[in-house]
């Protein structure tokens, strides 16, 4: 039996649906309704590695849609955001990247991640993957463009930028760049298993004996019984089942709000507690590692 719904609620709902992914600066129903919002504001870019990204003025216009949504042929760059942000710094994949923060989510500097991070790889292997993903990029505002200068994230000659949002640039560097370590066993070590639901879901055994700062992979998956530091486990997964959600907010080396022990292990408090000491250590390590780079450079200047 089908549920009533009131045609008022359908409206009311039809319209939350067009502005609230607006609000996150994530794709409303008007990039694929155009009939709904009207002619879209948002421009259609070919991703590029120079610093100075073009940045067609073409509007995205497509037809409304009848079966499953077509894959863009370039990403989709979305309605840049209303304020600057605070510009400052922040970790992706051991690189420092240029970054603002909005809302609870950093947009990072995307000509950065390209030349630092995912410079193996070319711009139509990275177009390709963003596609897949349904990823939605950002221009930066003239304010934001102005202070990624003042601070020497990007060159002065540099007339555009692109932004991509912290969450979407781990699953985009995750998707192109992690791979499984070699598998490892310590005969009689304790493992337990141990489950996330980013981006889709994974459930794997963690093997607390298996960790350490510099050998973090202590995390064999299930599916491909590939083994996976923390970090990079809560990234990992085999169904992409999630590339039209709304992600907002995800930080891998936050991992420990994310991997939960599996709901029927017996000693699935004792077992939490050590997942979150070995994040703390972690943290310990990174944070000391952090100042003597600091103290280091200051002797240089």
């Amino acid at each position: 039996m089908t549920e009533y719904v009131p045609p008022q609620l359908i409206t009311v709902l039809k319209t939350y649906q067009d502005n609230a992914p607006k609000g996150l600066h994530g794709p409303g129903l008007s990039l694929v309704h155009p009939s709904k919002g009207g002619p879209s504001t948002s421009s259609s870019a070919t991703v590029q590695r120079p610093d100075s990204p073009d940045n067609p003025e073409d509007s995205l216009i497509a037809p409304p849609i009848t079966g499953p949504l077509p894959m863009p042929s370039h990403p989709i760059m979305t309605t840049p955001d209303p304020d600057c942000g605070v510009v400052q710094l922040t970790i992706l994949e051991g690189k420092k990247i240029g970054c603002f923060l909005l809302g609870g989510e950093m947009r990072l500097c995307l000509p950065q991640i390209f030349n630092n991070i995912l410079m193996d790889f070319s711009v139509e292997q990275i177009n390709r993957s963003i596609q897949e993903l349904m990823i939605y990029l950002y221009n930066c505002t003239d304010q934001q463009l102005q202070e990624f200068k003042r601070v020497n994230i990007i060159p002065d000659t540099a007339k555009t930028c692109g932004l991509i949002t912290r969450t979407n640039a781990e699953r985009l560097c995750s998707y192109m760049l992690h791979q499984a370590d070699d598998t490892r066993n310590i005969k009689g070590a304790t493992s337990f298993r141990v489950y996330h639901r980013c981006f889709g879901k994974c459930e794997g055994e963690f093997t607390p004996a298996l960790y350490s700062f510099k050998e973090p992979a202590c995390i064999r998956c299930r599916v491909c019984q590939g083994m996976f530091s923390p970090q990079k486990f809560v990234c990992h997964q085999h169904d992409r089942q999630e590339i039209r959600t709304c992600h907002w907010g995800f930080n891998s080396s936050n991992w420990h709000a994310y991997i939960h022990v599996a709901l029927d292990e017996q000693n699935r408090e004792a077992f939490a507690k050590i997942l979150e000491q070995i994040w703390h250590q972690e943290q310990d390590l990174e944070e000391e590692l952090q100042e003597q780079e600091y103290w280091i450079a200051k002797r240089k200047v």
